[in-house]
Formats: structure tokens, sequence, C-alpha cells
């Protein structure tokens, strides 16, 4: 995200899973319970950090041992501007500090994800995939309100051009911006979804 209202708009808690993606309805508000394994699924989701720009990071989408597809996807703040010749500046350290809360990439790990939501509210909206807390390297911090997610209105649409910037529209690449949850351009996210409709939900989310 890449403004003040972006920012506004961080990673937050309150999500809600669904019992099955083949049956998908609104989630409730108030719902905030992990969900089970789907018990044929042999999709799983692989992050894989890119130093030099985090904002041009890839997700992987596997099938067994199959890749499946790749996106680019964004974990943090850091970009190519504030890594320059081999050198970080203080600002980019910062943003590839997985103790930097809602400034740094988030932590290296295997992940279980606690939901998976199309029709979300909050502020962030749409399809959204919740991840559940973790302890950064040095275990001062542990980052929090973690998901999978885009820029969109809560039905998957594009919102109006709002300024400079809105958290339901997609403006561009630095969109993949985020205050450590994992962003997807909208149509990635759909098609993500789309396919765990069809081949059960995501098991797990390796980080690295």
């Amino acid at each position: 995200m890449t403004s003040s209202s972006k920012f506004a708009a961080r990673c937050i808690t309150s999500a809600i899973a669904f019992a099955a993606l083949t049956a998908v309805t609104a989630p409730a508000a108030d719902a905030n319970s992990a969900l089970a394994p789907h018990a044929a699924s042999r999709v799983t989701l692989e992050f894989v950090k890119n130093a030099k720009d985090p904002s041009d990071s890839v997700l992987r989408v596997y099938d067994g041992k199959e890749i499946v597809n790749t996106f680019r996807a964004g974990s943090g703040l850091g970009t190519a501007a504030d890594h320059s010749k081999g050198k970080l500046t203080e600002e980019g350290a910062l943003h590839r500090n997985d103790c930097a809360v809602r400034k740094g990439w988030l932590p290296n790990g295997t992940y279980k994800p606690t939901s998976f939501e199309i029709n979300r509210n909050g502020a962030i909206k749409g399809y959204a995939i919740g991840l559940p807390n973790r302890a950064c390297h040095t275990g001062k911090n542990v980052r929090s309100a973690l998901f999978i997610h885009s820029e969109m209105t809560k039905d998957g649409k594009q919102g109006p051009p709002k300024g400079r910037d809105s958290s339901e529209r997609w403006e561009g690449p630095q969109d993949y911006k985020s205050e450590g949850c994992i962003k997807l351009h909208p149509d990635h996210i759909a098609w993500l979804f789309s396919h765990m409709n069809r081949h059960g939900r995501a098991t797990s989310v390796t980080v690295r």
C-alpha cells in the first residue's frame, strides 16, 4: 500500500473460515475460526522473497510437487529504489527486516492458512487468505494480522478512482507494497481462488 490512507487499510484480524470452497458464502463478520485441511487437497503455496526488490517477489502455486502457476507478489514496503548497487538504504534495510512491524516483509517459515474469504468487508476487502501470527527471526516481535490479499471492493471488483490511491482499486506495481501481508494482483488472486475451488484450498504457505 502506498499512502497513509492505504496504510490505514493494513492487514487486520477477525478472519472467517468457510467449510468448503465449493459452497462458499459471504463470511460472518464476527467469526474467527481456523480451518481444517481439505482431505483431498494437494494445493500448497510458496512465497519466495526478492531481496533486490521485495515488491517483485514470487508466489508459486503447487499441486503436489508440480508448479501450476507463478505470480508476481510483494510483502513489506521495500522496492528496487531502496536497493542500489548492492547497498541498502536505511529504510531499505528496515523494509527487509521481518521484525519491522508494519514495514518489513513477513517472517520465513511454513504457515497453515486460518481462513479463506471471497467477500471480506473490512479494511481488506474481497478475496483474502488469513495467515497465523509468526514471531520474527529474533523473537523480539510477533507479526500479526497477516493475509494474502489484493486491492478491490468486497465483491471482488475494482472501485472508482479516489485521488492518488485507493485500497479498493489496483493502480499499478506500487500496489504490491504492503505492511507485511503478501499482495497479489486482483486477477491473480481471483485465479488462485478459482483454482482452489476446483482442487481444494491451500494446506500450507511456505515463505523463504
